[in-house]
């Protein structure tokens, strides 16, 4: 056997050069152990071999093989001298001739029947571990275990673990000892080469991160761990094939959860609509704001109530009713992604969880739900013998609680505030964006709004003109305190020019703002920035008299409509969300602009 990592102590000064070149031309690694009385004291990994010089002997020799008795020795003898007296696994060869590599050959056996012994001590334990790190694979806390494992099959001192998600994306479930969270992408979106990298299975290192190991089971690639380089040396062939076994009893584990859980949901779906009953729900949502508070993310919440139903039933039997709560979970369905989850709560109530979803993006969603059930044509023969309406709440995690009861206690005050819009007791829905304006506009001597007299969502009346300024000025100092949060911005108006208010609450943005301000204009002198954009109306006769500021961020909702008149401007403002979402929705359709 070539490839052993020998020891020799008390060699003499002038033999050290031929005996370095001897052992090195037969394939081993030679070391320089020290001289006997350090026998006692050497620490580290043992070697393979121990080669004594003819002085090594005594009580160090007896101390050293005490505490070795499993590393093999072999005693090189000078003429004359004796044999030192040890125990197996022991060999001896003379100074005098050319020996030493053969008593080495000799001792190969033994160094065969350690490494063997050590490799099954070795799987023993990396099984015991595994059987309690895989006893509950979906249990809190497994991606950190598996990780820590990881690091410690290959003598890292860090790593990062990243989870497959339905959108083909990668993102950060565990990290384990010092990094810097800003180098942390929160998710991995794999180029071609990487993506055939990880479905190679096989662990690779790179520059600077150190080893990027794939944890892929039956052909599918479940995820994908990042190791820093070990505090001493590279990563060897062992660190990388004990870091591709455990990923894949990790990926095997991962697979079985998720198939499992999948069953679980087939148990657990309500047998009349599909959807998911309360009992699973809440757990979801449970372990979801668990995830959520441990890694900063964050989620919505959504309430919807079926309208009507109870009615409905009452008039036209139970099996109406059933077909209507099918309807409403199909067309919820057509715009859900895979990783939401939608439960039946109640006869007529259900609750969606959309993971990874940020307030503006949970108003953006709820507005294509109730849009899919107002074009669903199984709601719609149903509407033709009594009227349904599907109606609607969101909530975000943290920003409007961190607890399960506030998200739902906010759902369902947001759910009733649309109850009481504006937009559905003027019956807005089947109207465009300037007769929703002028309706909304009134005029001194015209009907009042519903509900006017004590409400403070909706006003209108007589403005100074300043106003119009004023708010512009307020949006924009509020759209550059949260300039890393999403909202809309259509401001109407004749002309568009650099003096505007808004327009210079965003001179100094980074370009990296999210917020998007489009400015509707018959003529606009503005050009684009980041975070705004003109748009020329120049054949819009309308916009010579009115004007329109409309605001979504967030919970956040303001709308203000102005018509200029002879010496007095009449003007509706209202902060009423459902009623602000619906004249955004009403504006993009009549000019044809991105939905958001």
């Amino acid at each position: 056997m070539s490839g052993l990592r020998v020891w020799v102590v008390d060699a003499r000064e002038e033999t050290r050069v031929w005996l370095g070149r001897s052992l090195a031309e037969a394939g081993h690694a030679v070391e320089w152990a020290g001289t006997p009385p350090e026998l006692g004291s050497l620490g580290g990994a043992a070697p393979d071999v121990m080669v004594l010089g003819g002085r090594a002997e005594g009580a160090a020799l007896s101390a050293f093989r005490a505490s070795r008795p499993e590393v093999a020795c072999v005693a090189w003898v000078e003429p004359g001298r004796p044999v030192p007296r040890l125990s197996p696994p022991f060999e001896w060869a003379s100074t005098a001739g050319q020996s030493l590599v053969e008593a080495l050959e000799r001792c190969t056996p033994w160094v065969t029947l350690r490494r063997e012994r050590d490799s099954a001590r070795a799987q023993g334990e990396l099984s015991r571990r595994l059987v309690t790190l895989f006893r509950e694979p979906d249990g809190e806390g497994f991606h950190e275990a598996l990780l820590a494992e990881l690091c410690q099959a290959t003598a890292s001192a860090a790593g990062a673990l990243w989870l497959a998600e339905d959108t083909g994306r990668y993102a950060l479930r565990a990290r384990v000892g010092m990094l810097d969270e800003s180098e942390l992408p929160e998710a991995l979106a794999p180029d071609a080469e990487a993506r055939a990298l990880l479905l190679a299975a096989r662990p690779w290192t790179v520059e600077g991160p150190g080893l990027w190991v794939p944890l892929s089971a039956r052909g599918e690639v479940l995820g994908v761990a990042q190791l820093t380089q070990p505090l001493e040396g590279a990563f060897g062939p062992g660190a990388i094939e004990a870091a591709a076994t455990l990923a894949g009893h990790g990926a095997v584990a991962l697979l079985s959860a998720r198939r499992f859980r999948a069953l679980q949901r087939l148990a657990l779906r309500d047998p009349d609509s599909s959807a998911y009953n309360l009992a699973y729900f809440t757990d979801y949502a449970t372990k979801e704001i668990d995830k959520a508070r441990r890694y900063g993310r964050g989620f919505s919440l959504l309430i919807f109530s079926l309208e009507g139903l109870p009615h409905l039933r009452a008039r036209a039997g139970a099996e109406p009713a059933r077909a209507a709560v099918r309807a409403t979970t199909r067309a919820l369905g057509r715009v859900l992604r895979e990783s939401d989850v939608l439960a039946k709560v109640a006869e007529q109530e259900f609750l969606l969880l959309l993971p990874e979803t940020d307030p503006f993006g949970a108003q953006v969603f709820l507005r294509r739900a109730l849009a899919a059930a107002r074009e669903s044509p199984e709601l719609r023969a149903i509407e033709a013998q009594v009227p349904l309406h599907l109606q609607g709440g969101a909530a975000t995690f943290p920003r409007d609680g961190e607890d399960f009861d506030l998200l739902t206690g906010t759902c369902r005050a947001r759910l009733e505030q649309r109850r009481a819009s504006l937009h559905r007791r003027l019956l807005l829905d089947s109207v465009g964006f300037w007769e929703a304006v002028e309706l909304l506009l009134g005029s001194p001597d015209g009907p009042k709004l519903p509900g006017e007299e004590g409400a403070d969502a909706s006003r209108r009346g007589r403005v100074p003109e300043a106003l119009f300024d004023e708010v512009q000025a307020e949006i924009g100092r509020a759209l550059c305190r949260d300039p890393g949060s999403r909202g809309l911005v259509y401001l109407g108006s004749a002309e568009a020019s650099p003096s505007l208010p808004i327009v210079r609450a965003l001179e100094r943005v980074e370009p990296d703002f999210l917020p998007r301000v489009y400015l509707l204009a018959r003529r606009s002198e503005v050009p684009t920035g980041p975070g705004l954009t003109p748009l020329s109306l120049a054949g819009d006769e309308r916009l010579l008299r009115h004007d329109f500021l409309l605001w979504l961020q967030g919970a956040s909702a303001y709308a203000l409509l102005q018509r200029r008149g002879r010496g007095a401007t009449w003007a509706f403002h209202s902060s009423d969300a459902a009623l602000v979402d619906g004249l955004v929705s009403k504006l993009q359709s009549a000019y044809d602009l991105q939905p958001y």
